[in-house]
């Protein structure tokens, strides 16, 4: 029922863009809440307006992605992420809050990693921009500084009552930021040339919802606790979704694979049938592990399902 009430939405919104507009967007919910690269320039180009524009036309789009049963209060995102290392191509990816009921609220996705998230795990590598609907909290200001590139990062707000646009940098947003550096790291989430180690599984297996857990397990970005973990969830229409744990230097921001996962889903629920069937952790772990979270959200989003844990190496 939701998801047809928010595909019903998304036509709504879709009719408010000329109809030479609207053959480029109509896909958005078919592409995981991704416009790409060849769409943005036609859309940007059939409106007349700028990359930064678009995003914020494409705002209430994302929000219709949000569920948020605790506190009522729906944000959307969009992040503008490079998506080739040849010129400037970019694509643009959607995000929304997603809240558990009847969990700690300490295990809420904010809509900016939702975006963020969406952009990783659809091979993006660079953040350029971020629009969101509502200003960032400190919480996803101190995700958002974990990115490569993030001292150029710009955050474009909308402001919920009256709609005026305004521009920070990310930095301006976050002074005397605690980040990877402090840590002694030198990477980021989604830095490019990231070497992925090669891992394979102490039990070997031939089922393809754990080899895809395992896949996500090496792209991990774990530079401080070193623990790689992936999550593979397969829904009741027979679709997978993976998702990688991602940490941050202050820890708390931090999303466990299954998190990463839910987005991935979340982003696809414009499809009918999304229920849970089954879901997989596959696992280095080393300081620190993903398993008690993974089965703690799996139980409040699927709880006749069981995780299913594999030990990598």
């Amino acid at each position: 029922m939701q998801n047809s009430k928010r595909g019903l939405q998304f036509q709504q919104l879709l009719e408010t863009f000329p109809p030479s507009v609207q053959e480029h967007l109509r896909d958005i919910p078919h592409t995981g809440g991704m416009l790409p690269a060849d769409k943005c320039s036609a859309a940007m180009q059939a409106l007349n307006v700028s990359a930064a524009d678009l995003m914020v036309r494409l705002l209430p789009v994302a929000k219709l992605y949000a569920a948020a049963p605790i506190s009522g209060f729906a944000v959307g995102a969009v992040a503008r992420a490079r998506v080739s290392d040849r010129g400037r191509d970019f694509g643009l990816f959607l995000g929304a809050n997603l809240e558990f009921p009847g969990q700690s609220p300490v295990l809420t996705v904010h809509a900016e990693q939702a975006a963020v998230v969406n952009a990783w795990l659809q091979g993006a590598w660079l953040i350029e921009t971020l629009a969101v609907t509502a200003a960032p909290c400190g919480y996803c200001r101190q995700f958002l500084y974990e990115l490569a590139g993030s001292h150029a990062l710009t955050v474009i707000l909308q402001q919920p009552d009256n709609g005026e646009v305004t521009k920070y940098n990310l930095s301006d947003l976050l002074p005397q930021a605690f980040g990877p550096r402090q840590l002694g790291s030198k990477t980021g989430l989604m830095a490019s040339g990231d070497q992925q180690p090669d891992l394979r599984l102490q039990m070997p297996s031939d089922d393809p919802v754990v080899l895809k857990a395992l896949a996500s397990a090496g792209k991990s970005y774990a530079p401080y606790s070193r623990t790689l973990a992936g999550c593979a969830i397969k829904t009741i229409d027979n679709k997978m979704y993976a998702g990688r744990y991602t940490e941050n230097a202050a820890f708390n921001p931090s999303l466990s694979p299954l998190h990463t996962a839910i987005i991935r889903m979340n982003m696809d629920n414009f499809a009918p049938g999304n229920k849970i069937t089954r879901a997989v952790l596959v696992e280095k772990p080393k300081s620190v592990s993903q398993r008690v979270i993974c089965e703690l959200l799996l139980k409040t989003v699927a709880p006749d399902v069981n995780l299913e844990y594999f030990e990598a190496v």
